[in-house]
């Protein structure tokens, strides 16, 4: 077993980690000056069974493993958590592409989704939800495979205009053999600035989304745009 000292170095280690293995070095030397002196003064006619004092030593070598690997991960995770902080930074100012769930609809504006049909698809048809799932305008579109943009001003199906708030799109259609395609619309907008308030990058855009690096379809320098 590696021995625990009072020595050991903490540094790069968190301090819940540090102040675990200072724990376990302190019960590990005064297990230590137990142990010598039951050893110094026991019976010569009744030695100490050694059985217990092994089974102790199997049990600090095991819990010390167990901190020194709980390190590796953290570190491990730091090293993660320090990447990703990286590639959030290069994004700021740049043009991204992400899958969009929500966009934020205020009267007067225009939201716009990118998607790609799938090949072999027979229908489709666009859904605008508001933020309680309703159908408030839907539209049949082109089912030819390739890249297209969805564009909508915020007018309903009956014609009036939408309230503000948070709307999606989703597509309902079918391919030849009536299987349903599955299609995950997309949008575009530049990175404003990152925030780590929730303890994970996020990527704040100038249409006002927040945006996870898990999202992101693609990026480009805002001035190639």
């Amino acid at each position: 077993m590696t021995t625990v000292s009072s020595t050991t170095s903490t540094s790069g280690l968190s301090s819940t980690t540090a102040s675990s293995v200072e724990s376990l070095s302190e019960n590990y030397e005064l297990f230590l000056s137990v142990l010598t002196a039951q050893l110094q003064n026991q019976n010569p006619l009744d030695p100490t069974d050694t059985d217990e004092m092994t089974s102790q030593l199997v049990n600090y070598a095991q819990v010390e493993q167990q901190i020194l690997s709980n390190s590796y991960l953290e570190n491990l995770v730091l090293a993660t958590n320090n990447e990703s902080a990286s590639v959030a930074l290069a994004l700021v100012g740049m043009e991204v592409t992400y899958t969009a769930d929500d966009l934020a609809f205020t009267d007067g504006d225009t939201l716009s989704w990118s998607y790609d049909v799938p090949d072999d698809t027979e229908s489709l048809t666009a859904q605008v939800l508001d933020s309680d799932g309703n159908v408030v305008y839907s539209k049949s579109v082109d089912t030819t495979s390739g890249t297209y943009t969805f564009t909508w001003d915020g007018t309903q199906t009956d014609g009036s205009t939408a309230d503000d708030g948070d709307y999606s799109l989703q597509f309902v259609g079918t391919d030849s053999d009536g299987e349903d395609v599955s299609i995950s619309p997309s949008t575009t907008s530049v990175v404003k600035q990152v925030d780590w308030s929730d303890g994970t990058a996020q990527l704040i855009m100038t249409n006002g989304a927040t945006v996870s690096l898990s999202n992101i379809v693609s990026a480009t320098s805002a001035s190639d745009s």
